[in-house]
């Protein structure tokens, strides 16, 4: 896990809205909003309160989410570190959606990526057909591993069972399963 404690299945389908937009909202179903934080402070200066104010100016819908105490956090990050919030990348006719990198700043990329035939990003385990991710050999090169589909327990439904030596050559693996019918 990296990017704030996030795995990929996490990120993508396991965060909710925070909010509704009202009926007619061009925002409607959408995750949309301004957010900005407010803190409530002690004399002495700690934190006593931070509340999150989700707001559309378009429909009017506003809704808070208040922590209590010292202990709310606040981690800023981007997306070329979490992988959730990048767009997608086209690689064998297919579209990959990164996960997190295993650390920040980490030169290899993101440890996974789901895979899906169009460019909307998945919202169910369903919308993907597959996973790409990366792991290092016995000489501590990157291997590459393939699988198609993804279930809500973080695993694919079919493994590739063989290792890669490209990410391409990965997502070219489940392109030819998919031609052949395979899901």
């Amino acid at each position: 896990m990296s990017a704030a404690g996030q795995d990929i299945h996490r990120l993508y389908f396991e965060f909710g809205p925070v909010a509704a937009h009202r009926a007619g909202c061009p925002q409607r179903g959408s995750d949309v909003w301004e957010v900005t934080r407010h803190q409530d402070k002690h004399s002495g200066g700690e934190t006593r309160r931070t509340t999150l104010r989700y707001a559309c100016h378009r429909c009017g819908a506003v809704a808070f989410e208040t922590f209590d105490g010292p202990d709310a956090a606040f981690e800023p990050t981007h997306a070329t570190q979490t992988g959730y919030g990048a767009g997608p990348e086209r690689v064998a006719g297919l579209w990959l959606w990164p996960g997190p990198r295993i650390w920040p700043g980490d030169a290899r990329g993101p440890l996974a990526c789901y895979v899906t035939r169009g460019k909307d990003r998945p919202r169910r385990p369903e919308d993907t057909v597959g996973v790409v991710g990366w792991h290092l050999g016995r000489r501590g090169g990157i291997k590459w591993s393939a699988g198609l589909g993804c279930t809500d327990h973080h695993t694919v439904t079919v493994s590739a069972g063989q290792d890669f030596a490209s990410r391409r050559a990965a997502v070219a693996w489940i392109a030819a399963q998919l031609t052949a019918g395979a899901r």
